[in-house]
């Protein structure tokens, strides 16, 4: 049974205009680097935004909303990100910022995207580091989480196709094993994160609910319904020392509320994490972090 980690699920809301501020100062952050974001991606999310506000683009009606929530998407992500890392030495973050920064406008228009590869790095490495814990992003994992003064080595797959599932998780516990065996100490742990949003929708449509109550539920349950069904194959060659797959999956909707004040664009980052089985004293050490890795309010400071 997958364990949800974001367990009593906070709600977060933000102003449209405090969004805006917030990711313009995301995209200056980036700029700080020496990346004129204006000309990466993150530029034309600002572009698009602002069209869709203005009513300049001519488009259906529905690939506007889509073009406008994918631009909301990516800022939300975008200034988790920020949030989380501003703080860390440049040194520490030029590569992946670079890596995050290219790529395409939509996610949808290339299989082999590295940029929101790194993105999804950062973002699993962000939920660690929000909980408390030291992260290094520079190592041989996607990253290491020292969590009890023991490591966690994270390997992080963002999969385009259900075909992938079952190579990409064959293949991640095989990078586990290899990262323990070079490992001195007993007590160190690996784990898989896998990002499911382009299996489970692939189009990036969004969605359309009359209360966020009911989409949040829509969104757990398919989550939850994807990783049973897929136990199996999410098991698959599991290293003895893997705890087990973090999944996450991403929605964006509008919330048709019957009064206007109610109405509002939604974005829910859902995710829980199948373990394996094991011993008592790893089911005491994962119990001891799965619950603070959700919760996590991208505008927090």
């Amino acid at each position: 049974m997958p364990l949800y980690i974001d367990p009593g699920v906070e709600k977060f809301f933000v102003e449209s205009k405090q969004l805006e501020k917030e990711y313009l100062e995301a995209c200056e952050w980036i700029s700080s680097f020496g990346i004129d974001y204006r000309i990466t991606r993150f530029g034309n999310y600002e572009k698009d935004v602002e069209e869709f506000i203005k009513g300049n683009r001519n488009v259906s009606a529905k690939e506007n909303v889509k073009t406008f929530m994918n631009a909301r998407l990516e800022a939300s992500e975008l200034i988790r990100i920020k949030k989380t890392f501003e703080s860390f030495e440049s040194s520490q973050l030029i590569d992946s910022i670079k890596k995050l920064t290219s790529g395409q406008r939509f996610r949808i228009d290339n299989k082999a995207d590295q940029s929101r590869d790194f993105a999804f790095e950062l973002n699993i490495a962000s939920r660690f580091y929000r909980a408390g814990f030291v992260v290094n992003l520079k190592s041989v994992s996607d990253l290491i989480a020292i969590i009890d003064n023991r490591k966690l080595y994270v390997e992080c797959k963002r999969l385009k196709s259900y075909n992938q599932l079952e190579k990409r998780v064959k293949a991640a516990n095989r990078q586990i094993s290899r990262r323990l065996s070079s490992d001195i100490s007993p007590k160190s742990r690996g784990m898989i994160a896998i990002n499911l949003t382009d299996i489970i929708n692939p189009d990036a449509m969004p969605t359309v609910s009359y209360t966020l109550e009911e989409q949040r539920a829509v969104s757990a349950k398919t989550l939850r319904d994807f990783v049973l069904s897929n136990k199996g194959i999410l098991s698959k060659k599991r290293d003895k020392k893997c705890l087990g797959v973090l999944t996450e999956f991403s929605t964006q909707g509008f919330i048709n509320a019957e009064k206007i004040e109610n109405a509002a664009f939604l974005h829910i980052r859902e995710g829980n994490i199948l373990h394996y089985p094991m011993k008592p004293s790893d089911l005491e050490f994962i119990n001891s972090f799965w619950p603070k890795l959700g919760n996590q309010h991208i505008l927090q400071t």
